[in-house]
């Protein structure tokens, strides 16, 4: 990312991206057959011109201070740990207000989309009548959907419901996330995910986006969880920690930043290393849509290694 920086400008590529391509999938730049992900990275005082797409897409704050998304007119600003999503045929741009480089991991389901034959990208943002051509004038107060959507499971009744399948919530705070991961961390949690929790849509519980679907994992200091199994398949970003994570056989070691990806109906189990330290994962995966297909099935192994069924269609 530091060498693409100094090689390639912000108004030659418009949006500066480092693929995480799985080479098992033919020289493809996807991490699943689903999932698209990519690292970017801005300069102090660059922006990513706005632009729209059928897919849908989120992002994860990693590094530096400064970083922004707006997202049809709401600014949200970004710091390490917080999760900004964008729907669907949503008008988005990128910015760095700060003194210091910034990088976000991007996660779409463009693979999905284009399977569909329904890829389109809108560039024409000066067609919208905004006061710039490439840049969103800020239509809503700072914070919007966030202070209207903050408390859990309490919603405003002044505001319309909007009906749209996507959460009316754009950022979700790593603060937050933390707090209820730390309230949590002495229930005892899934024996094949640990504390794990969901972002969820602000009017209906369920998942942020009708494709993908967004989760936090705690292990805690030398927890190793069980094996299981599901035909959703799965991108990882490792928040804190040091482990690794057992897939198919193969150990994928893991710490701070790294990422890895677990295919469809691949078992898999998740080890904390450090006995005096938690390993926090954030996840995206594709399971609504599975779900919507009535394809979700998942099996697990119990520990005498007996596999058992945890969900099917």
């Amino acid at each position: 990312m530091i060498e693409s920086r100094d090689f390639i400008g912000i108004d030659e590529a418009e949006r500066r991206g480092l693929f995480l391509a799985n080479p098992g999938l033919g020289g493809k730049p996807y991490m699943t057959n689903t999932l698209l992900s990519d690292l970017q990275l801005l300069r102090p005082g660059e922006t990513a011109p706005t632009h729209r797409h059928t897919s849908s897409s989120s992002r994860f704050h990693m590094t530096g201070k400064g970083a922004y998304t707006t997202v049809e007119g709401e600014k949200c600003p970004m710091e390490p740990g917080d999760v900004i999503i964008n729907p669907s045929w949503a008008w988005h741009d990128h910015g760095n207000d700060g003194r210091e480089d910034v990088i976000y991991w991007n996660v779409l389901d463009v693979p999905l989309v284009e399977h569909l034959d329904n890829i389109f990208y809108d560039f024409e943002y000066v067609e919208a009548g905004d006061a710039r051509p490439d840049v969103q004038s800020v239509k809503k107060t700072l914070g919007y959907s966030e202070h209207l959507y903050s408390a859990p499971a309490v919603a405003p009744n002044f505001v319309a419901k909007s009906g749209k399948p996507y959460s009316a919530k754009l950022i979700y705070r790593w603060k937050e996330t933390q707090k209820l991961l730390n309230r949590l961390r002495s229930y005892q949690g899934s024996v094949y995910d640990g504390i794990i929790v969901e972002y969820v849509h602000s009017e209906t519980g369920g998942p942020v986006l009708p494709t993908m679907s967004f989760h936090m994992q705690l292990l805690r200091p030398g927890e190793r969880l069980l094996s299981h199994r599901h035909t959703s398949s799965t991108v990882y970003c490792v928040v804190e920690g040091e482990g690794y994570t057992e897939v198919d056989g193969k150990r994928l070691e893991w710490d701070k930043y790294d990422f890895f990806a677990i295919p469809s109906w691949f078992w898999h189990e998740h080890v904390n290393l450090r006995a005096d330290q938690e390993a926090i994962l954030f996840s995206v995966s594709d399971l609504p849509t599975i779900r919507k297909l009535g394809l979700y099935r998942e099996q697990g192994r119990t520990p005498l290694g007996e596999v058992v069924m945890v969900a099917e269609p």
